[in-house]
């Protein structure tokens, strides 16, 4: 462009690279954050949105700061103004505005009082497994963010890759997923010490900085497709053989299971116990119901 100084140039190819990084992602972070007079380049380059909570007027965000992971609790919702709550981009231009920000902390709540927004530092602990509650011996132990993501699944379900190995990671993201992914884990101990060959090969364990915050584990990588009521046979005795080894699934849909090259086989245990601590008849009423739910089409259990 003749006349054109070199700054000039380079503030509208930095705003049309941004534009079309937006675009790319699905939102619209650009413009927000020139009306709010935020230029895009505040938001560093090593903090990342992992994951969010969103209830009425408290918000759980997980966020990565350069090599660490950090949890933010928003109390009240006015600090977070709705069209942004789920903009990365935007809810870190926002936070970054909030006191003690930059300090090093763990966890930071924040609330809004009659003097204004205040943040308390490490008001709650980082969630973690109880591991010693946990049977293991085997298993190994990865941080996160050693972790490459290939893609994601669902919200707490994704492939990853680490060296030559790939596996699926399953996370709690926050404190309140924790109990459901400790019973899915103590399921995977009762089944892999019995021998039960018709689910995904526990791998390990993924923690965040340090093991005491052990947040989720990986599994086998397998391939297979969705049944339908044509293998109806096949996943019954998949089932069976669940309950031979003395696990009720609880949650049987045709999205919690594969047919591969060596059977059908189950996966998603969260909801899964012990048929002693079952409902009486619980088995068998998991295999009565099987014949509808692999007939299922609504999607129920996909996501």
């Amino acid at each position: 462009m003749p006349g054109m100084s070199h700054p000039f140039r380079w503030q509208i190819w930095r705003a049309v690279w941004f534009l079309m990084s937006s675009i790319a992602q699905g939102v619209s972070s650009l413009l927000p954050l020139l009306i709010l007079g935020w230029p895009a380049t505040e938001v560093p380059d090593d903090e990342d949105v992992l994951s969010l909570d969103l209830e009425e007027n408290d918000f759980l965000y997980r966020i990565r700061r350069d090599s660490r992971i950090v949890y933010v609790s928003i109390l009240d919702g006015d600090i977070v103004p709705p069209e942004y709550r789920t903009d990365g981009f935007l809810v870190l231009a926002k936070l970054q505005k909030i006191p003690k920000w930059n300090d090093k902390w763990k966890t930071l709540t924040v609330r809004n009082t009659a003097q204004g927004i205040e943040s308390s530092p490490d008001e709650f602990p980082p969630h973690g497994l109880d591991l010693g509650q946990l049977n293991h011996p085997s298993a190994i132990f990865v941080n996160i963010l050693d972790l490459t993501t290939v893609s994601r699944i669902s919200y707490r379900l994704s492939r990853v890759r680490h060296g030559e190995e790939s596996w699926v990671l399953k996370i709690a993201r926050f404190k309140h997923e924790i109990s459901s992914l400790h019973n899915e884990v103590s399921v995977y101990s009762k089944l892999m010490a019995s021998g039960f060959s018709f689910c995904p090969n526990f791998i390990g364990f993924v923690y965040e900085e340090t093991k005491d915050r052990t947040i989720g584990f990986l599994m086998e990588e397998i391939s297979g497709r969705t049944p339908g009521i044509q293998d109806l046979k096949d996943c019954a005795e998949t089932v069976r053989l669940l309950h031979e080894h003395g696990i009720v699934h609880g949650d049987i849909n045709r999205y919690n299971f594969l047919v591969t090259d060596e059977g059908v086989k189950l996966f998603d245990f969260e909801v899964s116990a012990a048929q002693e601590d079952a409902d009486s008849g619980a088995a068998k009423e998991e295999l009565k119901g099987l014949a509808a739910r692999l007939e299922d089409e609504l999607g129920i259990g996909r996501y």
